[in-house]
C-alpha cells in the first residue's frame, strides 16, 4: 500500500454523492407479482412451507436478475428456469386458486424477462460513466458480488477506451486505500454495509439502482446519548448529497434474507441427516464468504491463510479461533484433512504409514461400535465416571470418532477404557504421537510448496472477484481456491464431515 495512497484518502476535498436510479420496465412488474405472492401466502395460506419454498426460489431469480449486467434472456439458466416451471405446474395442481389469482401474472411477467435482449443496468451504468469520462479519469465500480468475465467484458466494451477502470467487491474496495475521480456502486447504500455510507474515496460517489428501491443515505447522529456541544464529527464534512430518491413500488422484497434462509435450511437438513449417526458430526462454525457464500470450519482446525502483502512466508497455518473477517484462507476443493493426511503418509511416515494408519484405525473403530451400541451420552458418563476421563464430553466423543482427531490428551485412558492392555496403550499413544507430527510437518510441506505456486499477481483478481482458484501441479493437479472471509459466526453447530471446509452457494 501506498502512504501517499493514505493521505490522499483524507484530502481529496469537496466530495459529491449522488444517488441515480434506473427505470425497471422488465422487472417492475416481475417484482410485484412476486410481493403479491408473498402477501397472499402470509394472509391466506398461513405461510405454507411448499409455498415459501416457492416465494424464496422466485426470491433469489428476482435478485439475480437485478444484480447482474448480463441481458436479461442470459441471466437464467434452463435449469432454474424448468425448476420454476414445475413449480407453477404443482401450484396450478394444489392451489388453483392461488393459481388463477397471482401465479399466472409471475409466469406472464416472469416470461416477458426472459424474453429481453436488454439490461437497463447496463445500459445506465455505461451511459453515466461515459457522459462523465475525461481522458485519464480514474474510476472504480464496486459490486456486491463478484461480476462474471462476461460482465467484465462487457462493461470494458461499453465504455470509452480512455477511460481507467478498476472493478471491485464490496469487501476488496474497503480494505483497498486507493483513490479515484468517480466511485460507482452498482446498487443503493442499503444492499451494501455501513462502510460505503461514511467513507467516499471518490470526488464524486455514485449509487446507481433500480427504481424498485429507495437509493438514498440517511446520516446516522453522531453520539445521540451525549451533550451535542461536546460532539464534533468530521465525517461528512466537505460531502455534498445529491437528492434521495424513494422507490417507485411498495414491494419489500430484502436480499439479505436469502443467506440467512439457505444457511437455516442446510443446518436444519444436517439435524435430520445426523440423527442416525450423530456420533460422526462435527463442531464447527459458520464462516460467511464473499459473493454471498458460506462454510463450515470446524472449531479446532488449523486452517491455511493467504497475506498477499507478506514477502516471505505468505502462507501460513493458523488454529481457527486465530482467523479473522478480511483473511484470506486456502482450501482444497475436496477434503481438505484427506491432503494433509496424504502428504503425512507420502513425505513424512513413509513406509511406516500403514501400519500407523492401522493403529489409528483400530482404537477408533472400537470407540465407534460402543457409541454406536450404547448411545454416545451413555458413553460419555461411562468415560467420565467410570474411567474418570473429564475430557468425555459429548462433542469431545464426536471428535475422537472423527478421522480428523489423532492424539486427544486421554488417550491412554481412552485405549484403557477400550480393554488395551498395557504395551498395547503404550504402542498405540507413541504412534498416535507420531502421526499428529507427521500432520503438522505435513501442513507446513503444503503450505511451502503452494507458496512456489502462487504470487502478488493474483491481487487483482482478488480484488475483482473476492475469491481466486488454482490447479496445483504440486499435488497433482488438486484444485484449491483462495476465499475472503466476511464474517464469522462464533457459535457452534453439528456439521457432517463431507461438509466442512466446503463452500456452499445459496444458489
Amino acid at each position: 500500500m501506498n502512504f501517499n495512497n493514505l493521505i490522499d484518502l483524507y484530502s481529496l476535498g469537496h466530495k459529491t454523492v449522488l444517488f441515480k436510479h434506473v427505470e425497471s420496465n422488465e422487472l417492475l412488474p416481475f417484482a410485484n407479482s412476486i410481493e403479491k405472492f408473498r402477501l397472499e401466502i402470509q394472509n391466506r395460506y398461513e405461510n405454507d412451507d411448499h409455498l415459501v419454498e416457492v416465494l424464496n426460489l422466485l426470491k433469489k431469480v428476482f435478485f439475480k436478475l437485478a444484480s447482474s449486467l448480463l441481458p436479461y434472456n442470459k441471466v437464467i439458466n434452463k435449469d432454474t428456469e424448468d425448476q420454476i416451471i414445475s413449480k407453477f405446474i404443482q401450484i396450478k395442481k394444489s392451489y388453483p386458486e392461488l393459481f388463477t389469482k397471482v401465479v399466472i401474472q409471475i409466469a406472464k411477467s416472469f416470461k416477458e424477462v426472459l424474453e429481453s435482449t436488454n439490461n437497463s443496468l447496463y445500459d445506465y451504468l455505461c451511459n453515466y460513466i461515459n457522459s462523465r469520462a475525461e481522458t485519464g479519469l480514474k474510476v472504480a465500480i464496486v459490486t456486491k458480488r463478484a461480476i462474471t468475465i462476461e460482465e467484465r467484458f462487457l462493461i470494458i466494451d461499453g465504455l470509452k477506451s480512455f477511460l481507467k477502470e478498476s472493478f471491485f467487491t464490496e469487501n476488496s474496495f474497503r480494505k483497498d486505500i486507493e483513490t479515484f475521480d468517480e466511485v460507482v456502486f452498482v446498487g443503493n447504500p442499503a444492499y451494501f454495509g455501513e462502510y460505503v455510507k461514511n467513507t467516499f474515496k471518490g470526488k464524486t460517489v455514485a449509487f446507481i439502482s433500480y427504481d424498485i428501491f429507495t437509493n438514498s443515505i440517511s446520516p446516522n447522529k453522531i453520539f445521540e446519548d451525549i451533550d451535542k456541544k461536546g460532539v464534533y464529527s468530521t465525517i461528512f464534512q466537505n460531502v455534498s448529497f445529491g437528492e434521495p430518491i424513494q422507490k417507485k413500488s411498495n414491494i419489500t422484497l430484502e436480499q439479505a434474507e436469502l443467506l440467512n434462509t439457505a444457511v437455516s435450511k442446510f443446518l436444519e437438513e444436517q439435524k435430520n441427516t445426523l440423527e442416525v449417526n450423530s456420533q460422526d458430526a462435527v463442531e464447527a462454525s459458520i464462516v460467511y464468504l464473499e459473493n454471498d457464500r458460506f462454510l463450515f470450519a470446524p472449531k479446532d482446525s488449523k486452517i491455511r491463510v493467504f497475506s498477499p502483502n507478506e514477502k516471505s512466508n505468505f502462507i501460513k497455518q493458523l488454529n481457527f479461533k486465530d482467523i479473522e473477517e478480511d483473511d484470506f484462507i486456502v482450501i482444497r476443493n475436496d477434503r481438505d484433512t484427506r491432503l494433509i493426511a496424504e502428504v503425512a503418509d507420502h513425505d513424512v511416515l513413509k513406509k511406516n504409514a500403514e501400519k500407523y494408519r492401522l493403529l489409528q484405525n483400530e482404537w477408533k473403530d472400537k470407540l465407534r461400535f460402543n457409541v454406536k451400541k450404547k448411545g454416545i451420552r451413555k458413553v460419555s458418563e461411562i468415560l467420565i465416571n467410570k474411567y474418570n476421563i473429564n475430557t468425555a464430553s459429548m462433542a469431545s466423543l464426536r471428535s475422537w470418532c472423527n478421522e480428523d482427531s489423532i492424539c486427544p490428551t486421554e488417550l491412554p485412558k481412552i485405549l484403557k477404557a477400550l480393554k488395551y492392555d498395557e504395551e498395547m496403550i503404550k504402542e498405540t499413544y507413541n504412534t498416535m504421537k507420531i502421526i499428529q507430527l507427521a500432520h503438522r510437518k505435513a501442513g507446513r510441506i503444503i503450505s511451502n510448496k503452494l507458496m512456489s505456486e502462487l504470487s502478488n499477481d493474483i491481487l487483482k483478481e482478488l480484488q475483482e472477484k473476492g475469491y481466486y482458484t488454482f490447479m496445483s501441479k504440486e499435488f497433482n493437479g488438486a484444485s484449491f481456491n483462495i476465499e475472503r472471509i466476511v464474517s464469522i459466526d462464533r457459535s457452534r453447530h453439528l456439521i457432517a464431515p463431507y461438509n466442512l471446509m466446503k463452500p456452499m452457494n445459496i444458489d
